[in-house]
């Protein structure tokens, strides 16, 4: 199943081949599938960026055990 997301620029990306559960209210990403694909991972006082080169691809906040 394919699933659009926003970057922090508002660029749309497209998630190809991702899992579907209809239970969960949010959904989630793999870090170890988008490492694979060449993006690189920091997190920081409770910051998660995913950068390729020197563009922020996604960055989420340490919120209830989960990165949102």
């Amino acid at each position: 199943m394919d699933s659009p997301d926003q970057d922090v620029r508002g660029m749309v990306q497209e998630l190809k081949e991702v899992g579907y559960v209809p239970q969960l209210k949010r959904n989630l990403i793999s870090v170890g599938a988008l490492k694979s694909l060449g993006l690189e991972v920091s997190i920081k006082d409770g910051v998660l960026k995913m950068t390729k080169g020197l563009i922020v691809v996604l960055k989420g906040v340490h919120w209830n055990n989960l990165y949102t």
